[in-house]
């Protein structure tokens, strides 16, 4: 049993659901994060985190090559990041808070997908 990684699906679902129930203030929260003082090195250092056990745990599920993809894709992420600087990383999330309120009902929709599908994978 892949215990991380079942608890990231939940916290995917979690977030899927936030999503899907109050883009708006969805939205709001990634701006107030986004002037958090801290925000960018806690999406690097996260990142490189998940990515970490993703990778070290993915042997445990019955999707492997799904879980060392992502593990890999959220190391590359923490790289482009740490070249992006925080300036423009924050530009960024603030751009796409303001411009990608209308998707995030579908994405959520697909983020509650993925959170049960990866909680599934994870004891079987």
């Amino acid at each position: 049993m892949a215990i991380f990684i079942s608890l990231w699906g939940v916290i995917i679902f979690s977030f899927g659901l936030f999503m899907m129930l109050a883009p708006a203030h969805f939205t709001d929260q990634i701006v107030r994060f986004s002037h958090q003082r801290y925000f960018h090195y806690i999406e690097i250092i996260s990142r490189l985190v998940l990515g970490s056990v993703l990778l070290l745990d993915a042997h445990n599920t019955s999707s492997p090559l799904v879980f060392e993809v992502i593990g890999n894709l959220l190391f590359i992420i923490a790289i482009i990041l740490v070249f992006m600087t925080e300036k423009y990383h924050k530009k960024f999330a603030l751009w796409s808070a303001s411009y990608c309120v209308k998707a995030f009902r579908p994405a959520g929709l697909c983020a509650i997908i993925f959170g049960l599908w990866t909680v599934y994978v994870s004891y079987y």
